[in-house]
């Protein structure tokens, strides 16, 4: 049984979809935090903004009821802070001088100086371009929303008041983690619950599944079985598992297929040396009593010897051509010639070529030709040799005594079927389908010693392909067989 390799957990598709998942809901979920608290610290700076944006000219008013001096100011300032823990107060010169200010907490200037043109700005506006923020004074690169209001005349104020507001009424100094530790631990703790669901989902319906085609692989490439691949989804990983299947049971087939070819080609070597042996032991003993006894000999003597030796060189010269016919067609390089030619005539010659074998076999030849005309458009070389095989098989298969009877029939003036029927041995059904594969032999002809290689229905079926034709066979055990085919009757063309 084959090992299986399984590929480590962080090479897994599984682990690295889930890192991606994590690091995506992790980044996605800080970004909202900030986004929504940048959101958050917008709209509160608008609020507070808008709630206190009279302050300012309400302590200019209070300030106008009162007839004080400097410390005076600065005493009324660090009261008014004290009731507004959160608000710094700045009264402020035209030039931007900062001339008085006060806290609830202590604190002291940093810059001496604020910008007129953002309280102007302020003065001027309404609500909706809040919030508007100026730098405070006493701290470095805070700014804040403030209220801001001129002293005296609007139109040539003598200072102005400066308020600035802390949002949430206090000045509380927290650390960043303080502020959004918590929210980012639950975004974590949700990315990871998340992934982890997600990596177990992507397990289950991918990587399991996938995992399963690659053993099932690695299996039938080391050739301890094929595991059946019952993965039935209709997704991308069943169509794959399918194909997977079919392609195993494909090479299984193919495997089969090339076990069987070699076995036939081994049976078929076996017999060709058989075959040669057989014609060449004969013409070795007909040439020697030539040789030896050629002044003896009759001249009926002599003619019987020449002849049993030329038809010994015509079955090796078949079998040769029937060799050399194979090899071409498992090459895909059989090509056809086709002209016309009356197909009778040719029949007729393939039969005088055999008519010492039909005497020695004392078989009846019976004609029955058609009386239209026979003219067909084919390869006459190779219709000879399809005629040849079916004949020479009738001969061999027919026991003595027996009859063929060969016959032509015109057929609406297109084609022509030629017919050979024999009272020979017969083919049972199950090897009907089986005779035109290369080397098969039936079991009657090996069970009656009939001598073949199994090649010419093979090399017959291939020609009459070749040309649009087919070659069909009906078969009776002991009774004997027919065997057909159609060609296309020539058409000479007619000139007007």
């Amino acid at each position: 049984m084959v090992e299986f390799r399984k590929i480590p957990f962080f090479k897994t598709l599984t682990f690295k979809v889930s890192s991606i998942l994590i690091l995506f809901f992790m980044l996605n979920g800080i970004m909202l935090v900030l986004w929504d608290q940048a959101d958050i610290l917008h709209a509160m700076e608008v609020d507070i903004q808008t709630a206190y944006r009279n302050t300012a000219l309400e302590i200019t008013d209070e300030m106008a009821t009162l007839e004080t001096d400097s410390l005076d100011l600065s005493v009324f300032f660090d009261s008014v802070a004290a009731y507004y823990p959160g608000m710094e107060l700045f009264l402020v010169s035209p030039e931007g001088e900062i001339m008085e200010h006060g806290s609830y907490v202590p604190s002291t200037l940093i810059y001496p100086t604020v910008s007129i043109d953002i309280i102007d700005s302020f003065i001027k506006a309404d609500t909706a371009d809040y919030p508007i923020e100026i730098a405070i004074p006493t701290a470095t690169d805070l700014d804040f929303v403030f209220s801001a209001a001129p002293v005296g005349e609007p139109d040539d104020p003598e200072a102005y008041v400066l308020v600035t507001m802390v949002e949430g009424g206090e000045d509380v100094v927290v650390t960043w983690w303080d502020e959004y530790g918590a929210l980012l631990s639950r975004t974590v703790l949700f990315s990871l619950i998340i992934a982890g669901l997600t990596g177990v989902s992507f397990w289950y319906f991918l990587t399991r599944r996938i995992d399963r085609v690659a053993l099932a692989v690695q299996s039938y490439r080391a050739g301890d079985g094929k595991i059946e691949l019952d993965d039935h989804a209709s997704d991308e990983i069943g169509h794959v598992a399918m194909h997977v299947g079919d392609m195993m049971e494909r090479i299984d087939t193919m495997f089969e297929e090339l076990g069987r070819k070699e076995k036939m080609r081994t049976e078929l070597l076996a017999s060709v040396s058989h075959e040669l042996q057989t014609p060449l032991t004969v013409m070795q003993g007909n040439i020697e009593t030539l040789v030896e006894h050629r002044s003896k000999m009759t001249e009926e003597d002599l003619s019987q010897k020449l002849s049993a030796v030329y038809s010994q060189v015509q079955h090796m010269s078949a079998l040769i051509d029937d060799m050399f016919d194979v090899a071409i067609l498992e090459t895909g390089q059989m090509r056809i010639n086709t002209e016309p030619f009356p197909l009778v005539e040719l029949v007729e010659d393939v039969l005088q070529t055999y008519s010492l074998l039909i005497d020695q076999s004392k078989l009846t030849i019976e004609r029955n030709f058609s009386d239209s005309i026979q003219t067909v458009l084919a390869d006459p070389l190779r219709i000879r040799q399809v005629i040849r095989n079916l004949l020479s098989n009738a001969i061999k298969f027919s026991p003595a005594g027996g009859r063929i009877k060969i016959s032509t029939e015109v057929r609406a003036n297109e084609v022509i079927i030629f017919r050979i029927e024999d009272t020979g041995v017969g083919i049972a059904e199950e090897d009907i389908e089986k005779i035109f594969q290369s080397f098969y032999r039936t079991k009657q002809q090996i069970k009656n010693a009939i001598k073949g290689t199994g090649l010419g229905l093979h090399i017959c079926q291939h020609i009459l392909k070749l040309h649009e034709s087919t070659l069909s066979v009906q078969s009776s055990l002991d009774i004997g067989s027919t065997f057909s085919f159609e060609l296309k009757l020539y058409k000479e063309a007619v000139t007007i």
